[in-house]
């Protein structure tokens, strides 16, 4: 492989590097969810949604990640926080 072809690759690597850790930050948030905060069924929703949308299609699954990381993971965090007391 030249240095032509992997420089010609690498915003397209990178995008798919960044898309996949993305998708994983977002598995293992949800992942490591309690039971009384997110319900078994969710969790797995949300799993397979990103894991899936990342293996069929790349970039999707950082979108359904991104969803996740933006919406249910900021209410989830703000009801812990309240719930403790601190802000």
């Amino acid at each position: 492989m030249t240095t032509a072809v992997v420089t010609r690759n690498l915003p397209v690597l990178l995008l798919y590097v960044s898309s996949f850790v993305l998708v994983m930050w977002a598995v293992t948030d949800v992942a490591r969810r309690p039971r009384m905060v997110m319900p078994p069924a969710r969790k797995a929703g949300w799993i397979i949604a990103t894991v899936l949308g990342w293996l069929l299609f790349g970039v999707i699954g950082a979108v359904i990640a991104l969803l996740y990381l933006v919406g249910p993971r900021r209410k989830l965090n703000a009801a812990a926080t309240d719930a403790r007391g601190r802000y």
